[in-house]
């Protein structure tokens, strides 16, 4: 689906405007349910380096612990408005990230790498699960390798999309791949990495990550204290929870996060349209 079918595209402000509604509901039943969330990634820059959105910056993420995702996911299935459809692996069969996406209805995102895939496609809003990880660096390791076997599993599975490669190879050779796994359905792959991701929430570490984040699981280890009490900031004109050390995090993932991208990079991540 694109442009040519006679869609609506929306503007950067306007999908700015629609993500800051989504926040207030999201916001809302975290409010009425005593649910703890935060700020992270890009959000978190925009609010620490511009107070709202970074300028060319088309969605918001943030973060909770487990138990709190989990009392959010659960509580959503009757509280989120029907504007909206809650988005995981749970109740969208062909979603494969372990995560929860708030989805705006009546709305198409294009993201050319995932086109042929059968999942729900609307403007969304990104909920990361942190969970606990082992302390111990070998632990870590291990725990951090099946992750990535699983990861394979699932990439393969979804046979992304890619604009490279002689001849589309890479794109024919992940086809044959998705044949061999074609028997194995994406909920089947996403409980193992579910299983593989929460082996440690009943044990006493100090540590999380965020294992569905782009970024590395190494760069994602923080101690729970990081996040801890919310430190509230402004973000275009209210006041919404960053981890208590909002700094150390950010530091953390990005370096010097005050530092402007190349001009060439100032530019929304996503083609949105009204259908």
């Amino acid at each position: 689906m694109r442009e040519d079918d006679h869609m609506e595209k929306i503007d950067i402000k306007t999908l700015q405007r629609m993500q800051i509604e989504t926040l207030k509901e999201v916001d809302r039943i975290c409010g009425k349910n005593s649910i703890t969330y935060y700020f992270i990634g890009g959000s978190l820059i925009g609010a620490v380096r511009h107070k709202g959105f970074i300028p060319w910056d088309d969605d918001i993420d943030i973060a909770m612990m487990r138990p709190d995702y989990e009392k959010f996911t659960e509580i959503c299935k009757e509280e989120l408005s029907e504007k909206y459809f809650l988005q995981t692996y749970e109740t969208d069969r062909f979603f494969y990230q372990s995560m929860a996406r708030i989805c705006i209805l009546g709305t198409f995102i294009d993201e050319k790498y995932s086109e042929h895939l059968k999942f729900n496609k609307s403007v969304y809003f990104d909920i990361f699960p942190l969970d606990k990880i082992p302390e111990d660096k070998e632990e870590q390791k291990k725990h951090a390798n099946a992750i990535r076997r699983i990861d394979k599993l699932i990439f393969l599975k979804s046979c992304y999309i890619y604009d490279r490669g002689f001849l589309n190879y890479k794109l024919i050779g992940k086809k044959i791949v998705q044949k061999i796994l074609n028997p194995i359905s994406f909920p089947f792959l996403m409980d193992k990495r579910e299983k593989i991701i929460r082996q440690f929430e009943d044990s006493n570490s100090e540590l999380v990550c965020s294992t569905a984040s782009r970024y590395s699981y190494e760069k994602q280890i923080h101690e729970a204290s990081r996040f801890g009490k919310p430190y509230y900031m402004d973000f275009e004109g209210e006041k919404y929870p960053a981890p208590a050390d909002w700094e150390g995090y950010l530091k953390q993932l990005y370096g010097d996060y005050m530092k402007l991208p190349p001009e060439e990079k100032r530019k929304p991540e996503h083609d949105a349209y009204f259908l």
